[in-house]
């Protein structure tokens, strides 16, 4: 049996806290310290709250909880926590993190199709860097980046920092250059991307410009 099968199957007889704790010696050895950070947030969520109540505004949450954590489990992404109307998540690869971010936007479409009541738009944010690990959850530079570009995505979109273009280069990806933008708390401008799968269409919020 390879290592990682054996590993798998290590993890499989152990009870919930054992995984729990074999997960997280797992990152820790995780080859290389680069990962990829995805952020996700309910786009309008205050307003749409304001105006249809709480309970509506929640079975919103709950479905975006949904297809995310499927999408992650799927693409082999770690949840790290809610942020209440979105979640914070990490990869380490950047290619499967922007598939994912891609199948998330995909499912939402399927989800919304249909629906006389308010849709569901997710903005999507991802940038590649080496993050400081404490506590169970993720910090530093790269991190705060990604948080910046999910602010500058609309409800539909993915948007990515150039690292993220650069890592996924050549994976059948479009990305067309946001204009030139310099991060809050940052001195240097940075360049952003929308990306899609080559031949699509990318998906824009109504309000989006």
């Amino acid at each position: 049996m390879k290592a990682p099968e054996l590993t798998s199957s290590i993890r499989l007889l152990l009870p919930a806290i054992a995984r729990d704790f074999f997960d997280l010696l797992a990152e820790r050895n995780l080859p290389g310290a680069d990962l990829t950070i995805l952020f996700t947030d309910i786009d309008g969520y205050t307003a749409t709250t304001e105006r249809l109540g709480d309970r509506a505004a929640q079975a919103l949450v709950r479905a975006h909880d949904r297809i995310v954590r499927s999408a992650l489990s799927l693409h082999g992404g770690r949840e790290v926590k809610h942020t209440g109307d979105g979640i914070m998540a990490f990869f380490t690869s950047a290619a499967s993190a922007v598939d994912c971010a891609l199948e998330i936007q995909t499912k939402i479409e399927a989800y919304n199709r249909g629906r006389r009541r308010e849709p569901l738009r997710v903005a999507i944010g991802l940038n590649s860097g080496s993050p400081i690990r404490e506590g169970g959850d993720l910090h530093g530079t790269p991190v705060i980046v990604a948080a910046r570009a999910v602010d500058l995505a609309a409800g539909g979109e993915v948007v990515v920092t150039d690292v993220v273009r650069q890592l996924t280069a050549g994976k059948g990806l479009q990305y067309d250059a946001l204009p030139e933008v310099t991060l809050e708390g940052f001195s240097e401008a940075a360049f952003l991307y929308r990306v899609s799968r080559q031949g699509e269409e990318l998906t824009l919020a109504d309000d989006a410009v």
